[in-house]
């Protein structure tokens, strides 16, 4: 939840800069030049960049946003670790898999933790059950730990942890057994809610587990060295780190900037390296050639709460016409081109062109284009007329819809552009209600909202990690979205060793949501920025942490 709600988030800035300082005095005694003494100077790399807001949930079992997924990324590891697209060993140097697909056996390294003590299989075994833990209430633990055999009977309490697929056969052996075969399932393994956790250090610290720099222990490359809330995040090199010595960063400094001009600004008066371009300047940028774009496979949309407090306002915004009526009102073209720019793409369905089938991409496998370009007037009036009728309501009837998003000011810009369509379409009424990215969260898990503009970003390179996020009673189906039908056909595809099958049925899955529209696809995203070429290995990353800052350098 890659899971991926952007290059962590919409307006998120990456900003990289090096600062060469000594780190280490002259040796002292006697006997030794100046030039030895300089030779005996050590100096630090450090890369400095920025997000637009505080990670709000660093517990690998509990969070699900962005921004969290690119700190979390660079101090924990899990058993395998998805570098450049790439799966690669990770906590595991080695693994086996059954001729059927189901059986997974992995062998630990020799690894430890920031504070020294061995990374174990009875570390996994004890993180896995704690994302299927109920009490944990994990975004993931559907999406992702219903994977693993009776992962959600063990979730429901129908079976003990005893009969979970999950077995530490010694300290550096783990066995894990599937419901169903899953070709992504190693890339899984790399992503959040399958990073470790330590039994030892949750029970110590509690509800306060992972809410400091030191109430949590490492055993990713780097560790969190300082937490200056709202300010700053001081990552570290690990030492203990099992590939440290090809780690060339020894400090990432991550300030939380939330302005993207200033980012912007700081890269012009050469105090940093690289840092996103913010929209309404992206012309400027691809005019003068130093403008790149990353395509991030964030799809964007617009989610109905079907769980609403209010009744009235929940049978509004739970009538299937009132959607299309909002749906048809969107000029989505003109939407990516001049208010989301940055390369972004109109969404005609929710399921980005970027993403993998079996031997093709996804959409261009199963294409299919239900949603409007340009505003049909017509369409959206005539269902919006219908709706009306099945609410026995008047338009004049009709309450002001709060549009709740985070604060920050390309959000603003953005549901000014749908309040205007909108108001100008069909005299639909709309505030836009504004909060804090954590509050954001928690709004939309108390289903305190009408109408949220929200994404989803993959965890991993399949259609599964978009559609399985609307199933009945998953923890990042935020609008709570249920249709028996869809969950058949997902369940389906998640099941079956057949990959034509599983592709129909994903596709299935898909034509359903976007029938039902419980969400509102608007575009697909893409990342303008700009950077120094001295950077190397300045990894940009559709799924996990992005940019992905492990082996980044710079190089005079």
């Amino acid at each position: 939840m890659r899971r991926r709600h952007f290059l962590m988030t919409m307006s998120m800035l990456i900003i990289i800069s090096l600062l060469f300082a000594a780190c280490a005095p002259k040796a002292s005694g006697t006997g030794g030049t100046e030039s030895e003494g300089a030779q005996q100077e050590k100096k630090e790399m450090v890369l400095s960049f920025s997000l637009d807001a505080e990670p709000p949930q660093l517990d690998p079992q509990k969070g699900s946003d962005l921004t969290s997924i690119f700190v979390l990324g660079h101090v924990l590891e899990g058993l395998t670790r998805v570098y450049d697209g790439k799966i690669q060993p990770g906590m595991a140097e080695s693994w086996e898999v059954s001729p059927d697909g189901l059986v997974y056996t992995f062998h630990l390294r020799d690894a430890k933790w920031s504070d020294g003590v061995a990374v174990t299989a009875q570390d996994f075994e004890y993180s896995i059950l704690r994302l299927l833990d109920p009490n944990t209430a994990g975004a993931y633990s559907e999406i992702m730990g219903f994977l693993i055999k009776n992962g959600e009977k063990f979730y429901k309490g129908e079976v003990d942890k005893s009969e979970v697929g999950l077995k530490a056969i010694d300290e550096k052996t783990l066995e894990i057994t599937l419901e169903a075969p899953t070709g992504y399932f190693l890339r899984v393994l790399g992503f959040l809610p399958y990073w470790p956790s330590r039994s030892d250090i949750v029970d110590k610290f509690g509800e306060a587990f992972s809410s400091e720099a030191d109430k949590m222990v490492y055993n990713g490359p780097f560790i969190m060295k300082e937490w200056k809330h709202e300010e700053a995040i001081v990552l570290a090199k690990n030492e203990n780190y099992w590939d440290k010595d090809k780690i060339k960063a020894d400090i990432i400094n991550v300030y939380i900037v939330p302005d993207p001009k200033t980012a912007i600004n700081m890269f012009e008066t050469g105090e940093i390296l690289a840092a996103n371009i913010p929209a309404d300047m992206t012309e400027l940028y691809v005019q003068n050639g130093t403008a790149k774009f990353f395509p991030a496979g964030g799809s964007y949309y617009l989610q109905f709460n079907f769980n609403h407090k209010d009744g009235q306002m929940g049978k509004i915004l739970s009538n299937k016409n009132f959607r299309k009526a909002i749906s048809y009102a969107l000029d989505r073209e003109n939407f990516a081109k001049a208010v989301a720019k940055n390369g972004a793409l109109p969404a005609t369905r929710f399921v980005p062109p970027t993403v993998s089938g079996v031997n093709d991409k996804y959409t261009e496998e199963y294409p299919y284009a239900p949603l409007n370009l340009q505003i049909d007037e017509a369409k959206a009036k005539e269902h919006l007329e219908l709706a009306l009728k099945e609410l026995n309501m008047t338009h004049e009837q009709l309450p002001i819809f709060k549009l709740l998003t985070r604060d920050d000011a390309v959000r603003r810009t953005h549901m000014e552009a749908v309040q205007d369509m909108l108001s100008k379409t069909l005299g639909i009424k709309t505030d836009i209600v504004q909060v804090p990215k954590k509050q954001f969260f928690q709004l939309c898990d108390d289903s305190d909202f009408d109408i949220s503009y929200s994404n989803w970003y993959p965890d991993y390179d399949d259609p599964m990690t978009y559609i399985d996020v609307f199933m009945t009673g998953n923890g990042v189906n935020r609008g709570r979205y249920s249709n028996p039908a869809y969950d058949d056909a997902v369940k389906t595809a998640k099941l079956t060793p057949d990959l034509k099958l599983r592709g129909e049925k994903l596709f299935e899955a898909e034509k359903i949501l976007l029938e039902d529209l419980p969400i509102i696809p608007m575009y697909w995203d893409s990342t303008a920025y700009v950077q120094s070429d001295k950077l190397v290995n300045y990894i940009r990353s559709m799924v996990g942490a992005d940019p992905d800052l492990i082996y980044t350098y710079i190089e005079e």
